[in-house]
């Protein structure tokens, strides 16, 4: 879908092709309320900061609101987490020829030049280095960048969409992130819900979804997903969100026999992960009773049974303090 220019950033000039808001597909709640503020966001003209999981679909988010707001323009993503801490600067501000060893000779255009008149999509935004940060910062307030090796700015008129799947707001406290940068980015915040919180209801919907996508696109017939897959699919954590659950589907796809998807068709982290309504992952929860118990027993023992302190600290009567004691078996 994306015209690939290097392992750390692509740009399309093919805007047709970019996603929109009807390519995300859902019908949970809390995405559709992800959606309708991203769409209003989307009319503004200022930084639209995407907080999120992995996988849960930030760039298609940032995509859409490209194409709601700057759709005659290029986008242009990078990828802060993949690209060398040595060579983040140049790629981002472009550098001159000669402007350091192994540049080439006619320099070279920075993907925020590239991003003129449509949108740069920073993505994984907190692992840009600190020492880099003021550059950007400096761009996004004086709206000019200035190449390495260069003195001349040159004008950029972009919009800027920022995503990461980390605390920023964490970060900055722990000095490993500038707060003036943060306030910059998160002038809108918008957290895309991951697929846990989208529901029972969600997962199944987008594997039928999905299982009917790439039948669609091998030209077979859909297969079934057995019980015990409905099972499996709804309990399980799913740390990769939405695009686990797409590759777990063509997986599935690819290896069901007889029209069917069985639990046996299913990929090994799928089939062996604890799902997140086990033993293994249950919350330990004490009745309203056990809390009261535990309660009136640590008091006894603070007060060393001496019932007018322990009726002035659990804000009972002393007559309710007897019933209680000789409720839970207490030595009156």
């Amino acid at each position: 879908m994306l015209q690939t220019i290097d392992k750390r950033f692509h740009y399309s000039k093919d805007f047709k092709n970019l996603y929109t808001f009807d390519d995300i597909i859902g019908t949970s709640p809390v995405l559709n309320q992800a959606i309708q503020v991203t769409k209003h966001v989307s009319k503004a003209d200022f930084n639209v900061l995407l907080s999120g999981e992995s996988g849960t679909g930030k760039e298609l988010f940032a995509q859409a609101i490209h194409s709601q707001s700057r759709p005659n323009g290029p986008f242009v993503a990078v990828n802060c987490a993949s690209i060398p801490k040595s060579l983040i600067e140049s790629e981002l501000f472009g550098y001159e020829g000669g402007a350091f060893t192994g540049a080439e000779r006619g320099g070279r255009l920075g993907k925020i030049e590239a991003a003129n008149g449509g949108t740069l999509f920073l993505d994984e935004i907190g692992d840009m280095p600190l020492e880099v940060q003021p550059t950007l910062l400096r761009v996004l307030e004086d709206k000019k960048v200035l190449r390495l090796g260069s003195n001349k700015y040159t004008p950029v008129n972009f919009r800027l969409i920022t995503a990461t799947n980390k605390d920023l707001y964490q970060m900055v406290k722990e000095k490993l992130f500038r707060d003036d940068l943060y306030f910059r980015l998160s002038i809108f915040k918008i957290n895309i819900p991951s697929l846990r919180d989208r529901g029972k209801d969600e997962i199944l919907f987008l594997s039928r979804y999905f299982i009917a996508k790439i039948s669609h696109q091998i030209k077979c017939k859909p297969p079934k997903l057995c019980p015990e897959v409905y099972d499996k699919l709804t309990e399980y954590n799913w740390p990769g969100n939405v695009r686990q659950l797409e590759n777990a589907m063509i997986y599935a796809v690819y290896m069901a026999q007889n029209g069917l998807i069985k639990i046996d068709n299913l990929p090994d982290d799928l089939k062996n992960n604890y799902p997140i309504t086990s033993e293994h992952n249950k919350k330990k929860f004490l009745s309203l009773n056990e809390i009261e118990k535990k309660a009136i027993e640590d008091v006894m023992i603070y007060t060393e049974n001496d019932k007018n302190e322990a009726v002035r600290i659990l804000g009972i009567s002393k007559s309710t303090l007897y019933r209680k004691l000789k409720k839970y078996g207490f030595e009156d």
